[in-house]
């Protein structure tokens, strides 16, 4: 039986070395950069406004509008998956709307080829948020491929 695949796009990923991403690291494996067709927007923290920022991708009906990111298997995806929904404000725990659904998205791998993986995708109100064209959110990743 095969993991599930899950693509991250900001603050999962390798050199944003948040906590949550070394959980992804610690229960999975990575298996490549790639894109989805989506739009990315720097979301303003309402918590601690003008002090934090995060990403959210919102799916794009545009084939150009690319989200840069790394695709992982999830080897435990009963410890990775709670834990990561909780963070992501998505578990049961936390009240409708929720900010982010995990869903399943098309990846397109740097290698050419094409998979099937989850994601977090955003839900929640944009207009105030700032659209990153370039896909890559390197406030908090750097080098996000």
């Amino acid at each position: 039986m095969s993991h599930p695949l899950l693509f991250v796009y900001g603050t999962l990923t390798t050199t944003a070395g948040h906590p949550m991403g070394a959980l992804l690291r610690e229960h999975g494996r990575h298996i490549g950069h790639g894109t989805i067709r989506a739009r990315l927007y720097v979301i303003e923290d309402p918590d601690v406004p003008g002090q934090n920022s995060y990403p959210g991708a919102l799916p794009s009906p545009d084939p150009d509008d690319r989200v840069h990111g790394e695709l992982y298997e999830v080897n435990a995806p009963d410890i990775v998956f709670p834990q990561i929904d909780a963070f992501e404000g998505c578990s049961p725990d936390w009240p409708e709307p929720h900010e982010y659904l995990r869903r399943m998205i098309e990846v397109a791998m740097a290698d050419g080829r094409s998979v099937e993986a989850q994601t977090y995708l955003y839900t929640w109100d944009v207009s105030r948020a700032r659209h990153e064209p370039s896909g890559r959110f390197t406030g908090a990743a750097p080098d996000v491929f």
